[in-house]
């Protein structure tokens, strides 16, 4: 993955109700295409509320600032026989200092 992209992502995160950031799948792997969109795992600081509409623009924006389609799915919310795959396949982009 391109210091370029995880430059981005710190920079848009720093700016949202986020703890923490991942990205997981092809891009933290190196197998990423160019038409390969981008998988998001994120913590939400515990006092937010992101409701759908929040959620959305979100996306929208990383997927405008990124040029590609952006997955972006919130810790806890992955299906069952994802987890141990993204676990492994995780790289932290993100983390808000305390």
């Amino acid at each position: 993955m391109k210091q370029q992209i995880i430059n981005k992502l710190r920079g848009f995160f720093s700016l949202q109700p986020i703890e923490k950031a991942w990205v997981f799948g092809s891009c933290s792997r190196g197998e990423e295409t160019k038409d390969s969109d981008i998988d998001i795992l994120v913590r939400f600081d515990s006092h937010a509320r992101i409701t759908l509409f929040k959620y959305a623009g979100m996306v929208e924006a990383l997927s405008q600032l990124l040029h590609r389609k952006v997955d972006l799915v919130e810790e806890g919310q992955l299906k069952d026989f994802a987890v141990s795959s993204v676990d492994r396949d995780k790289i932290l982009v993100y983390e808000r200092e305390a």
